[in-house]
């Protein structure tokens, strides 16, 4: 896997993704698409949207994240082959998650989509409402919630597995009041 480091008080710090690429992402979340009445790019939902349009979008963001890979690597003259376009690949994945949120959310309800969760944006500095990671089968959705609860030993609150009346896939999300039909329910107890 590759790594960025640099050395800070003679210790060695690794960059991760979001490090690596805050400023492309800020580049990218202040672009408008002139295609979908000048929208903020940062806004659309490639899981929800037109095809022509998640093309379109997929595009723009693989071609930003090609360039900003090689202006980090325009110094290695050799090609690494398949890890390069492993890393590119990745990059654009991630690039492709962090987009799709609702902003100007501070006095605003999710409603009874819960499709959404409210987060803090470091790009904006502000609230947003962030998509939900969508999974495709109930399985997917159950093994994650059992991995959330086994990595986070601190929460005592139930996780619930349901689908989302929005994007036709499953979440997961502690309990609350938004999901009135959990298919399942994983509680800290029954893993312990």
């Amino acid at each position: 896997m590759e790594t960025i480091n640099f050395k800070k008080n003679k210790r060695q710090k690794t960059f991760g993704q979001q490090e690596r690429y805050s400023h492309v992402t800020k580049s990218i979340f202040n672009e408008r698409l002139k295609c979908k009445d000048d929208v903020w790019l940062r806004n659309i939902d490639i899981t929800t949207e037109d095809p022509k349009i998640v093309r379109k979008v997929r595009r723009i963001i693989e071609k930003r994240m090609c360039q900003t890979y090689h202006k980090q690597h325009k110094g290695v003259f050799h090609d690494h082959g398949n890890q390069s376009r492993h890393n590119m690949k990745r990059a654009v994945s991630y690039e492709l998650y962090i987009i799709g949120q609702v902003e100007n959310v501070n006095k605003v309800s999710r409603g009874n989509s819960t499709h959404w969760k409210r987060k803090y944006d470091p790009n904006t500095g502000k609230v947003v409402f962030r998509k939900k990671v969508g999974y495709h089968s109930i399985e997917e959705a159950k093994s994650s919630a059992i991995k959330l609860v086994h990595d986070k030993p601190w929460c005592h609150k139930t996780v619930n597995v349901y689908k989302c009346a929005h994007c036709n896939k499953y979440h997961i999300g502690h309990e609350s009041k938004l999901t009135t039909n959990p298919i399942s329910s994983i509680s800290p107890l029954s893993i312990a």
